[in-house]
């Protein structure tokens, strides 16, 4: 029955453009409909014949709906892979369910509004929503945003403000990330960042965690390096880069060139992608660490995932969709998915990690 329904839903995923909802049922007698915002996967059917899911609570008068609010021209590819990892942790658990997506465009309040009225109509009690602290602000001072649990993947709680009990947050805390990485600091420190949203957060972070020492900031649009790494300083220190993938891998491979040899390089999880071994060199990387809240999930959910086109090992906005979906639908009760909610905020646990030539190897510690 499992690969049935991966058969059918890898038919809608090709189909093209259609309706956003998506219905599928435990047998193959019920209409189904597909979904205009998954990207194509490519098509290969894992072997499932053996799985012992863990039971998903169903509603014996509905299936399990999922709605999906985001603003398209904001947070786009986040809701394709978002509503991928819901489907795929529903059809792993092998139960009726129903997604549909509600596309605000923009985080106007007009917009946000419409949408949640049109949600409530349609009786949507559990929501993954999709929006930064810009969009969190407007949708939290509606009173529409009062009638379902509300789950937001991107938003930590420290970082807002709400008195809606309601409302339950899944992003990472960098700043977890940042004392787990201190304890590794000579003391002496540089750090490196673009100047951005996240870049800015991430410095604000860093400040209350670290001695600041050298604070560099990298031109977004520059990949010369030369002036940077003529600064002796830094020499001896521990660099921290809060910088994004491809920045890091030139900064890594340029400290290299110039023989400028730090005692240790750290990464927050903004890092955690394997495409840094691809872009680095192994002696770019020897003595370099970096810290990931993303925890081991069942390897067939992985393969449901990476199937359906998202990526739950390394995306932790993916990670955090997967953590969202089983908390709506089972509380902490389901043991599925050991990354649980505590105060109506996700309680990731950071873990060390170095690489290797293969990939990345947890760090183990006392």
């Amino acid at each position: 029955m499992k690969n049935l329904l991966i058969i059918i839903f890898t038919i809608f995923l090709l189909a093209g453009c259609g309706p956003k909802t998506i219905v599928v049922p435990k047998d193959s007698s019920t209409k189904t409909k597909p979904v205009d915002v998954i990207s194509e996967p490519e098509v290969i059917e894992p072997e499932v014949e053996f799985i012992e899911p863990v039971p998903v609570v169903v509603d014996e008068n509905r299936v399990n709906r999922i709605a999906v609010i985001y603003p398209s021209k904001n947070v786009g590819p986040y809701a394709k892979s978002t509503i991928s990892t819901i489907s795929a942790f529903l059809l792993f658990n092998n139960v009726e369910f129903e997604i549909e997506a509600f596309d605000t465009y923009n985080e106007n309040p007009d917009s946000i509004q419409r949408e949640l009225i049109n949600l409530n109509e349609k009786g949507f009690t559990k929501v993954i929503a999709l929006f930064t602290q810009n969009g969190f602000n407007i949708l939290n001072s509606l009173e529409e945003s009062k009638n379902a649990k509300m789950y937001f993947p991107l938003i930590n709680k420290s970082e807002i403000y709400t008195e809606n009990s309601n409302f339950v947050f899944g992003g990472i805390s960098y700043s977890k990330q940042f004392e787990l990485l201190q304890t590794l600091s000579s003391g002496r420190n540089t750090m490196f960042y673009i100047k951005s949203h996240l870049g800015n957060k991430l410095k604000d972070s860093y400040l209350t965690s670290f001695n600041p020492g050298i604070i560099k900031e990298i031109e977004r649009n520059s990949n010369r390096f030369k002036n940077i790494m003529n600064d002796k300083r830094i020499i001896g220190t521990t660099v921290l880069l809060n910088t994004p993938i491809i920045k890091t891998s030139i900064i890594m491979s340029q400290l290299t060139a110039y023989e400028v040899f730090p005692s240790k390089i750290l990464s927050t999880q903004l890092n955690f992608n394997p495409l840094l071994l691809k872009l680095t060199q192994d002696r770019d990387r020897e003595n370099f660490y970096i810290v990931n809240s993303i925890a081991d999930v069942d390897n067939f959910i992985e393969e449901y995932s990476e199937l359906l086109g998202s990526d739950i090992r390394y995306n932790w906005v993916d990670y955090s969709s997967l953590v969202g979906v089983n908390y709506l639908l089972n509380e902490n009760e389901s043991e599925l998915i050991r990354t649980k909610v505590i105060d109506n905020q996700v309680d990731y646990e950071p873990t060390l990690y170095r690489t290797t030539s293969y990939g990345f190897q947890k760090v183990l510690t006392n």
